[in-house]
């Protein structure tokens, strides 16, 4: 399976598929046949061909940046005529694509008259593509790179430690290691942040009725913004008498209908947070757990999703808007590691009205008068 180039009429897109190495065909023949003994290089034409070839490959080393990966426009980001940026989206779900979306029109429109481009990669979901992703990212020529999901942003910080990463509604970037505060990233990553203390989501829905007693998540522990999350929950959890913490987790969207399965007859109530595994299969969780009566609220998701009651959290596209800002303050010439990443300012509620109306609960006026009900 390859991790899927998709296109937008929207924005110039490039779809070329990027090169394993960095080193060009030539190069790499020349390292070949550089090798006394090596192929069908005799030794004799070893001791001729040694002096130019060692010359040669002095220069092309240079030159070509062998072992690295290339790089675009060597003038500063604000002297160039046009930018080109790569996006790794680690799976397609409404809500992502969304928050994709948002933070490209926002980014062509705080550059415009310069165009931007965008060579977008999709691993769908694959979490055994994000690597291999990552590297194509760093081996491409585009000026700065874009990324949403931590797995994602976590493998290409590891790959690219120069040109800009822009994270779209990364949870903890410092708890993930790719910055030192949120304030003065430090390294090159910046962009926007999605955690919300689910404590704050949870006291809004202990005040729906009926409140559940066992309130169930499903999430994935590779994803390291989703165990501060987790951590987090537990403890807003204890501090409700009476309330019981039910957990499944998997190991990517495949697994999402079996994880959400098992909390059939175990939770009263469901909340997801913010993962991208589980976001992408949303609709498995609302076909089974909603399906069999039990609310589900989505921290940030997708509301629409049959068997959804509920999304509560930030607004994503807003996230993606936030992250675009941090990025065009970088392609105007403020230094990566001086722009701080963009924060959620508040909670939304979009409620399912269909589903709120099937499993006859009452959200409290205080909810209603703010939240979309649709």
């Amino acid at each position: 399976m390859q991790a899927d180039r998709v296109a937008s009429h929207s924005h110039p897109e490039s779809l070329h598929i990027l090169p394993q190495s960095s080193c060009s065909p030539f190069l790499r023949e020349i390292l070949l046949l550089a090798q006394p003994g090596g192929g069908n290089v005799t030794r004799r034409f070893w001791r001729r061909t040694m002096p130019a070839a060692a010359g040669f490959l002095l220069v092309s080393v240079f030159v070509a940046g062998c072992g690295a990966g290339p790089r675009g426009d060597a003038r500063p980001f604000a002297d160039r005529a046009g930018y080109r940026i790569g996006v790794l989206q680690i799976s397609s779900a409404s809500v992502i694509d969304a928050t994709v979306r948002a933070f490209r029109d926002g980014l062509s429109r705080a550059m415009a008259p310069k165009p931007v481009t965008f060579d977008v990669i999709n691993a769908q979901g694959d979490q055994s593509l994000i690597a291999s992703a990552a590297r194509d990212l760093a081996g491409s020529a585009d000026d700065a790179l874009a990324v949403i999901g931590t797995p994602a942003v976590i493998a290409l910080a590891h790959q690219e430690t120069s040109r800009p990463i822009f994270a779209l509604a990364i949870g903890d970037p410092v708890g993930a290691g790719v910055a030192t505060s949120l304030e003065r990233p430090g390294g090159n990553v910046t962009g926007s942040i999605d955690y919300v203390d689910p404590a704050r989501l949870l006291d809004q829905i202990m005040t729906v009725r009926p409140a559940p007693t066992r309130l169930g998540t499903v999430y994935d522990p590779s994803n390291q913004n989703m165990v501060v999350w987790i951590d987090a929950l537990r403890r807003a959890v204890a501090a409700h008498p009476g309330l019981e913490l039910v957990e499944a987790t998997i190991s990517g969207p495949a697994d999402v209908a079996s994880g959400a399965r098992s909390l059939v007859g175990r939770a009263d109530a469901v909340l997801v947070g913010p993962d991208a595994a589980v976001l992408a299969g949303l609709p498995a969780v609302g076909s089974t757990v909603g399906a069999a009566g039990v609310p589900v609220y989505v921290s940030g998701g997708d509301s629409n999703v049959d068997g959804v009651l509920a999304s509560i959290g930030p607004d994503y596209p807003t996230l993606g808007v936030l992250a675009a800002r941090a990025a065009a303050r970088v392609l105007t010439g403020t230094p990566v590691s001086e722009v701080p990443f963009g924060r959620p300012t508040g909670i939304n509620f979009a409620i399912n009205k269909k589903t709120m109306n099937q499993l006859g609960l009452s959200f409290p006026q205080a909810i209603l008068s703010t939240a979309t009900v649709r």
